[in-house]
């Protein structure tokens, strides 16, 4: 358990989520540019990929525990 809890309201997930969203687009296209250049990730790029799908996760858990209503999706 970690010694800090964080009081986060349904629309800041969903900020989060789309933060996140956004760093791993970000991701995508470092990894087209290197391949198209012919040049390699940084060594410890697959891991902090990993980190922010996990943290993803974990917000995406949440969001689905805190939306009781229905959501229109666009």
């Amino acid at each position: 358990m970690s010694p800090y809890l964080v009081q986060l309201d349904d629309n800041e997930i969903k900020m989060l989520l789309v933060a996140i969203r956004q760093v791993q687009h970000t991701f995508t296209i470092a990894e087209a540019q290197s391949a198209a250049a012919g040049e390699p990730v940084a060594g410890d790029y697959e891991g902090l990929r990993e980190a922010y799908v996990r943290l993803h996760d974990k917000l995406a858990a949440l969001a689905r525990v805190a939306a009781a209503k229905p959501q229109i999706v666009k």
